[in-house]
């Protein structure tokens, strides 16, 4: 998928779209832009949440999983665990 398509979209859908930033922001996340720089947010990593707390914030159905691991990889608790955090994977969480 070209990059203009998602800038074009995002761009109509922000309350306070640039219209500067976003092709630039844009183009910088499909490798084409003139800034290249590696920047990636990875919730399995748990590099930019390690306690868990802006996940539970956030994704309320994850909210009584445990902090450490499993609220970033709900997919990898045992039956258990989920059974007792109240998560059916496919149903109560994606």
């Amino acid at each position: 998928v070209n990059w203009v398509r998602g800038c074009d979209w995002f761009h109509d859908t922000l309350v306070d779209a640039d219209a500067a930033i976003n092709p630039m922001m844009w183009q910088n996340a499909g490798r084409s832009g003139i800034d290249q720089w590696n920047f990636v947010l990875s919730p399995q990593a748990a590099s930019q949440d390690p306690s868990g707390e802006y996940t539970k914030t956030w994704v309320p159905e994850l909210a009584n999983l445990p902090s450490v691991g499993l609220v970033h990889r709900p997919w990898e608790a045992s039956a258990d665990v989920l059974e007792e955090a109240g998560v059916v994977l496919g149903e109560t969480y994606p």
